[in-house]
């Protein structure tokens, strides 16, 4: 036990936890007469007239080694203001998170994920919109018939950023595992001439993930996908993918197939 100044502030936003005084004063043997002697005041009165006001600070440090405690463990503190319960998170913010986690993704695919109704996912889409149009924000809503995504507000960052960050990989998300299990699967149908191989399911999916092409007869691997693989020049921008409305392969950039 160690004589250090009580909690700073003012004493009426403290009390004295009389209850345990009178616990510990039992273990330690102390008597009425004792603690009346140690405080100045009868231990009757204790709960009308025995307060941080009316005790000064010598006898309760005083009182507190007689206690074998300390002086701050006679004091009883103000439960903390207790923080309300968060409310239900609003529509357009459940979408924003979803969208934080989910990268591109096809509006259907993203409302049944939700466990929403189309026309629900709608306006919350809408309110994200109008939300995310405030100077302050980064971001900005893409919503299409085919895909809803999330992307920053153009020339925030300078070419060179966006270059050092392509570079060390860190401008797309994580592959899934069925994700890069059907990429490998039509990388290795198409180099070897074989008609692609897809569950049409996974075919929305990976479009709006930019890692197939739906342009010409068959899906293909991205324009992204070749030039990761150094099968294309370079990777498609954003501004190639809006005007095209969807990626398309460049005529010169397919894998080889085997002599």
């Amino acid at each position: 036990m160690t004589d250090q100044t009580p909690p700073p502030g003012g004493t009426s936003a403290v009390a004295f936890d009389l209850k345990f005084w009178r616990t510990r004063a039992a273990e330690c043997r102390l008597t009425d007469e004792d603690l009346t002697a140690l405080t100045g005041i009868p231990t009757a009165d204790w709960d009308s007239h025995l307060t941080p006001h009316t005790l000064p600070a010598a006898a309760l440090f005083v009182l507190a080694r007689a206690l074998n405690t300390s002086a701050e463990c006679l004091l009883r503190q103000p439960a903390p203001n207790r923080r309300p319960a968060p409310r239900a998170a609003d529509h357009a913010t459940v979408l924003h998170a979803a969208l934080l986690e989910a990268d591109r993704i096809h509006p259907d695919e993203l409302a049944s994920a939700l466990e929403w109704t189309p026309h629900r996912l709608k306006r919350a889409a809408t309110a994200l919109a109008t939300h995310l149009e405030q100077p302050s924000s980064p971001h900005r809503l893409v919503h299409t018939d085919t895909t809803i995504h999330l992307t920053c507000v153009p020339d925030l960052l300078a070419p060179k950023q966006r270059q050092n960050l392509h570079n060390c990989g860190h401008t797309a998300a994580s592959l899934a595992p069925g994700e890069a299990a059907a990429l490998t699967r039509l990388l290795h149908h198409t180099a070897r001439g074989l008609t692609p191989d897809l569950p049409a399911e996974q075919i929305p999916r990976l479009a709006n993930r930019r890692l197939l092409a739906l342009s010409g007869e068959q899906p293909a691997a991205h324009p992204d996908v070749l030039f990761a693989l150094g099968l294309a020049a370079r990777p498609l921008t954003d501004a190639e993918t809006a005007a095209d409305g969807c990626a398309s392969v460049p005529a010169d950039s397919s894998p080889p197939r085997p002599r």
